[in-house]
């Protein structure tokens, strides 16, 4: 069972201690100020922390440990303290400053607390020099600040990786060199933010640099000029120039330098193939200006390199397809590339509804001229013929060298009657072209021309070239140089052989005219007895 509980005694006794000494004993200064302002009371840390003694301060006004500028202020707070005399600290939210006796300045932290004693009302204010807390306060605040800017060039920098990654990637897939334009502009824009500029491509001259890539509002205002216009072209290396280096500028740049422009040569392989030209516009500060402008610097480089390895490799595959598809003589489409597309374009006229049309075409007395003029005449022969289909076919049209003499034209959304126009049109303008260019060297050659249609002669790549194929011999034989339309349909081969005579024959006898032979040139899969070696086979 608890007991009562007994009123404790009182346990603080009056200690008989003047408040000067309690008010002495405290760590902080300690002023004590009348009705009028007047010091009435100094702590001895006072002379640590402004500088004079608690004797010369003893009915000074208090305004003599305020800043000069702050006095006036400082008066009219301490009327309006009267009115509302409560412990507060002085300033809530504010910095308050205090002055030394030297007139340095320091933070403080004040405490006002109003006592009522036997002379009259007095304010108590308790001063705390906060100089090291504001410093390390300031340390604290510095270092955060450096943490974030660190932080922003973090994710900046992760920012441009990864969108130089997504270019890098994109620029491997592109298969021409308009494609790699097309995404230089758009991961350009977002990786140069505020900011404009632009690819240019040298011509294979080199004497013109013509843009091909742009960003900016606006991009920059030259899309063309001569290479000697940049000086980034002419040093070949990196070119900056920084707000006020007009003298510098290149003169391909007409708007003004806001912060700064870089220009960087693409070379790979020893050779410039364009530039990349940056126009540094977003306003910063003068302090950060450099740092901007070192970022941009190390952007351009990476990037400038990036651009003439991949522009490179997109140069040389493009070569390396062009040299795969295209004769080398003629500068027409290879074998390959016109097997390719012939069963392309037939699988799309099936689809599509509408008629494709062929023409196979050999030059008339190939090998007499060969014979009496040698290779160097009928490489030359060649090479005429070979401009001549390349300008005289359409845009869609695929002209094609076939193998030595032989020539085919795949005509798509062409009609059998289409195409047989076309064959006569090409075959007259072989003779007017080589009439144009008549040196007297050669005699003018004429082709004999076979022409076949899908769906007429076939619905295969090897049926209309065998309808068509056989056609064209039956032109030879019927005296050369004239168009013949093929017979039939599936593709049968037409017997030459009962064409003509003997003696007509005899003229064609270095061409085959057998069923098997003209099988054979269609579709090679087919087993041969004997091969005759034609000549200018294509590689």
């Amino acid at each position: 069972m608890d007991t009562p509980r007994v009123p404790r005694a009182r346990a603080t006794a009056p200690l008989g201690l003047s408040a000067e000494l309690v008010l002495d004993a405290s760590p902080n200064v300690v002023v004590a100020v009348d009705v009028r302002g007047r010091i009435v009371y100094a702590g001895p840390r006072v002379l640590d922390a402004f500088g004079w003694s608690p004797e010369e301060l003893l009915g000074e006004p208090i305004e003599r440990l305020v800043p000069l500028r702050l006095a006036e202020r400082h008066s009219a707070h301490r009327a309006g303290y009267r009115l509302h005399q409560i412990p507060r600290p002085m300033g809530s939210g504010l910095e308050l400053t205090a002055r030394r006796r030297d007139g340095t300045e320091f933070p403080a932290e004040i405490s006002l607390a109003p006592v009522e004693v036997p002379r009259g009302p007095l304010v108590f204010a308790t001063i705390v020099d906060i100089t090291t807390r504001t410093n390390l306060r300031q340390q604290l605040e510095a270092a955060n600040e450096e943490l974030r800017r660190h932080a922003d060039e973090l994710e900046q920098s992760g920012r441009e990786m990864s969108l130089l990654a997504q270019m890098g990637e994109l620029l491997e897939s592109c298969q021409s060199l308009d494609e790699a334009y097309s995404v230089i502009a758009r991961i350009a824009d977002p990786l140069f933010a505020g900011d404009a500029g632009a690819v240019y491509a040298l011509a294979s001259s080199g004497t013109v640099a013509e843009v091909v890539a742009a960003w900016g509002s606006p991009p920059p205002a030259r899309s063309v000029f001569q290479p000697i216009d940049c000086w980034a072209l002419r040093r070949g290396r990196l070119h900056v120039v920084q707000e006020g280096d007009v003298g510098l500028r290149c003169p391909h740049v007409e708007e003004p330098v806001l912060t700064g422009l870089l220009c960087e040569p693409l070379t790979a392989q020893t050779e410039t193939l364009g530039l990349l030209h940056v126009q540094v516009r977003g306003r910063v500060a003068s302090k950060a200006r450099a740092a901007r402008l070192a970022d941009r610097e190390r952007l351009v480089k990476t990037l400038g390199e990036q651009l003439a390895l991949a522009l490179a490799n997109i140069r040389l595959r493009a070569t390396l397809r062009e040299q795969s598809s295209r004769d080398s003589l003629t500068g027409l489409f290879n074998r390959r590339y016109m097997e390719e597309s012939l069963d392309r374009e037939i699988r799309r006229a099936a689809r599509e509804g509408y008629g494709l049309g062929l023409l196979m075409a050999d030059l008339d007395n190939f090998k007499q001229l060969n014979d009496a003029f040698g290779h160097a005449a009928g490489d030359e022969v060649l090479r005429r013929i070979g401009r001549f289909l390349g300008a005289a076919v359409r845009g869609e049209d695929v002209a094609c060298r076939f193998g030595g003499e032989e020539f085919v034209v795949i005509l798509p959304k062409a009609s059998l009657a289409d195409t047989h126009r076309r064959a006569e049109a090409l075959r007259e303008g072989i003779k007017a072209q080589q009439a144009d260019e008549a040196t007297g060297l050669y005699p003018a050659a004429t082709m004999s021309v076979g022409v076949a249609a899908y769906p007429e002669h076939g619905t295969s790549a090897a049926e209309l070239i065998l309808a068509a194929d056989s056609a064209m011999y039956l032109a030879k034989a019927k005296g050369r140089d004239r168009v013949v339309v093929a017979s039939g349909s599936g593709g049968q081969p037409i017997d030459v052989s009962i064409a003509t005579d003997m003696s007509t024959a005899r003229d064609v006898s270095a061409e085959p005219r057998t069923r098997e032979a003209v099988r054979w040139r269609a579709d090679p899969s087919i087993p041969r007895r004997r091969q005759r070696r034609r000549p200018h086979h294509v590689q």
